[in-house]
């Protein structure tokens, strides 16, 4: 008796889920845009995978999950391996078969293209789900989450469409970008993203390297040698990309952890960016563990959106 109420207060609950969501847009993103699951109404969030090899043992953790920024950092500090991959696919089929069926429209946004396949792999789905349609960003952590943050207030104002989010995306691509500042340079190397011969030079020359992420992905850009000099060439990069002598800024975000972040001074590096921008109101946050493997736990980053 007990577990027949309880399977019809189940499907109850269910079918109410259903009537009220029909007529709504979701949106799927996975974990590189910092976000948990329930953080904002009809947002669905897809782990990517951090894999750790310790001694031949291989483990592998849902980002954002079951593994923190602290807990990589500690990690990457040990000198344990850390890799990332891809979402696994069953888990992606698994969330879309219950959102396609209670949602009019399934929008997914994934971490771009230029540093993973996941938005290939995604595509391919949407032969497989008639309501669903799969775009690719430029943006990680705080700044991809502008993003949902827009997309989330159009969807609350019934403006979320097809058209709507590509030219949103569209817009975006010369008002957002962010360089980070990378004083240890071991984890790019070991990761293979930075060449032998490169790693050398920065190492000798005591160097702090410059890295942009915007529309034309992660790219290496300048060497600097002090946290004065390696902030102005992070904001001349920026405004290589982007028009921010001559636009007003909307958003601007500071990446970095204090805990974690043992090579650089984090205060002195927040003094000049206020002189740099005293105007602006700054937010501070770190960056998403899916990219500290990458990178390691010591850095700085400042990411810009323009009206």
């Amino acid at each position: 008796m007990i577990g027949t109420c309880f399977y019809y207060i189940c499907y109850i609950s269910w079918t109410w889920h259903i009537i009220l969501t029909m007529g709504k847009s979701a949106i799927l993103i996975d974990s590189s845009f910092g976000i948990k699951e329930n953080q904002y109404p009809d947002v669905y969030v897809i782990p990517l995978e951090v894999i750790e090899t310790n001694n031949g043992k291989v483990t592998s953790y849902m980002d954002l999950v079951n593994i923190s920024n602290e807990q990589i950092s500690e990690k990457i500090t040990k000198g344990i391996d850390i890799k990332t991959s891809q979402p696994i696919l069953g888990e992606v089929v698994k969330t879309l078969d219950k959102i396609t069926q209670t949602y009019d429209n399934v929008y997914a946004l994934t971490i771009p293209s230029t540093i993973s396949g996941t938005f290939n792999n995604w595509k391919t789905l949407e032969g497989e789900y008639k309501n669903l349609k799969v775009y690719d960003q430029t943006m990680v952590g705080r700044l991809s989450e502008w993003t949902i943050m827009d997309l989330v207030e159009a969807n609350k104002n019934g403006k979320l469409d097809d058209t709507y989010i590509q030219n949103y995306l569209k817009t975006i691509r010369n008002k957002r970008v962010a360089a980070l500042i990378v004083p240890d340079i071991s984890q790019l190397k070991k990761g293979g993203r930075l060449s032998n011969f490169k790693s050398f030079l920065i190492k000798l020359f005591g160097l702090k390297l410059i890295i942009t992420l915007s529309s034309e992905g992660l790219i290496f850009r300048d060497k600097a040698k002090d946290v004065k000099d390696s902030i102005e060439c992070a904001d001349d990069e920026i405004a290589k990309l982007i028009p921010l002598k001559t636009s007003s800024i909307k958003r601007f975000v500071v990446f970095t952890n204090s805990k974690t972040n043992k090579t650089i001074d984090i205060d002195l590096y927040k003094q000049i960016v206020k002189t740099m921008y005293p105007k602006v109101k700054i937010e501070y946050t770190e960056l998403p563990t899916i990219i500290i493997a990458h990178v390691g736990p010591n850095y700085f980053a400042m990411g810009i959106d323009l009206d």
